[in-house]
Order: structure tokens, then C-alpha cells, then sequence
């Protein structure tokens, strides 16, 4: 081979060689970058999703918002959380806009038709928000009321269910939480029905507030998905592993107790 062919091959060689290794550095900077999730919350649901601005700025905190990072955490990805109306949240899985939701839902059948969910995580009662000086205590009591309920939510076929049997009680429908505790302090509604868990924190935020547990009704959460995600057995694992080692409990037990 002459000197001029020689040189040739070998800067050739050369080329491929350098091209080969940052195409192998690229292939490895590429699989160490983590998956992002986008779950989506309704963020008016203390102290399982709440916004804190005690540190200056606006976040989301809360419950759910520290087991999704748990997860995270035993899956390996990285969370984007967005806020939207709990009304919003079937839509946007549908859409395939969220990869998941964690805010207070319950599985029930009617939603099963559009969604998919994980293994149930956590489980609280039902109760009546009210002024102090009205409280409602049982299903009798809340004859010839107006009971307000989150738009969406699993209260509202609770709801349903109570105004079936109730014939004079009246049902009020609206999206945000807040609202709703606003329309039980000026007396537009005589009370609010949620989990206990909120119940108790809105209570406790506003001490002309005070509620009742409804001893017939419960709710069981669990996560959300779009029918055919491939993230739900994998979360269903990972809340097993966080059950046994006993963050799950560590969690509640921050946020709930």
C-alpha cells in the first residue's frame, strides 16, 4: 500500500472511530435522562393537595403531592405536576394531556368506563362542613337543605345518592372547594359535603367551621390513568414497595395526623 493510501486509511479509520465514540457518549448522555410524567392535581383538596405561599412563592403541597414524588423516586422519573378543575381531570387523561392524577378519586365504575386505575392508596370517611351553630349529623338532618359538592367528584354521586332518598334536599354543584366553604360562611348553602381529611383542615382554617361525619359513606383513592397506559402495574409495584417499607404511613402520618 503506498504511503498516500496508508495516510488516507488511516485518517478514514480515524473519522470513524471519533464518530463511533461521541455517537456512544450521545447514546449514553441519552439514557441517563430521566422519563418526565405529567400528573395533574386540583389543588384546593388540604392537606392531601393544597398551594402554600408561606415561603414567598406559590406550590403545590400536600399528601398526594409527596407520595407522587415517592413514586417517582422508586420508578426513576421526574414529575411535572400541573393544576387544573378536578372537572378537567377525566378529560385531560383521556387526551392523553396527563399522564396520571393524584387528587382524592375514587374508582367508582362510571369513571372505570373512561380510565384506568392503580390499587387503592388511601381510604377516609365523608363528612358535613357547616357553620358551628348548624352542624348535620345524619341523613335525616339534611332534609329540606342545600348541600354543596365539588363538580366531578365522588361526593357528587354520594350526593346523588343522599338526594334520592332525600327528596327535599337540594344539590350544589361547583368546581372549586374554596368556593363552596365561601358559600357555607355567608349561609347561601347549609353545608358542604367532603372527605374528612379536608374537612378537618378547612375547619381548622376557619373556626366559624365545623363538620360531622356522615357514618354511611366512605371514599377510597387511587391513581388515575388513561386506559391504556403502560404506567399502572409499574405504579401499583411501586406503591406496594412504599407500603412495606412504611413510607406510605410515614406520609399520612406528616399530613393527616
Amino acid at each position: 500500500m503506498s504511503d498516500l493510501k496508508y495516510k488516507t486509511f488511516s485518517f478514514l479509520v480515524g473519522i470513524f472511530l471519533c464518530v463511533a465514540l461521541i455517537s456512544c457518549g450521545d447514546s449514553e448522555r441519552s439514557s441517563d435522562k430521566k422519563i418526565t410524567l405529567t400528573m395533574v392535581t386540583s389543588g384546593d383538596n388540604p392537606p392531601f393537595e393544597f398551594h402554600d405561599t408561606s415561603r414567598g412563592k406559590d406550590g403545590l403541597v400536600g399528601a398526594d403531592i409527596d407520595i407522587a414524588h415517592a413514586l417517582a423516586n422508586e420508578l426513576g422519573i421526574t414529575l411535572d405536576i400541573k393544576d387544573i378543575d378536578f372537572n378537567s381531570i377525566v378529560p385531560a387523561l383521556q387526551t392523553h394531556r396527563a399522564d396520571f392524577s393524584m387528587a382524592l378519586m375514587t374508582p367508582s365504575e362510571e369513571r372505570k368506563k373512561n380510565i384506568a386505575f392503580s390499587d387503592i392508596y388511601y381510604t377516609s370517611r365523608i363528612a358535613v362542613v357547616t357553620l358551628q351553630a348548624k352542624t348535620l349529623e345524619s341523613e335525616n338532618s339534611l332534609e329540606g337543605k342545600k348541600i354543596g359538592v365539588q363538580l366531578g367528584s365522588t361526593n357528587e354521586q354520594a350526593a346523588k345518592q343522599l338526594a334520592n332518598k332525600i327528596k327535599s334536599l337540594q344539590i350544589i354543584l361547583l368546581n372549586k372547594l374554596g368556593e363552596l366553604i365561601q358559600e357555607v360562611r355567608v349561609g347561601r348553602i347549609d353545608g358542604l359535603l367532603v372527605e374528612e381529611v379536608p374537612a378537618k383542615a378547612y375547619t381548622e382554617a376557619n373556626k366559624d367551621l365545623d363538620y360531622r361525619i356522615l357514618q354511611e359513606y366512605q371514599s377510597s383513592f387511587a391513581i388515575a390513568f388513561p386506559k391504556d397506559s403502560p404506567w399502572i402495574e409499574k405504579f401499583n409495584v411501586a406503591l406496594k414497595k412504599l407500603k412495606a417499607r412504611g413510607k406510605l404511613e410515614e406520609i399520612t402520618r406528616k399530613w393527616l395526623k
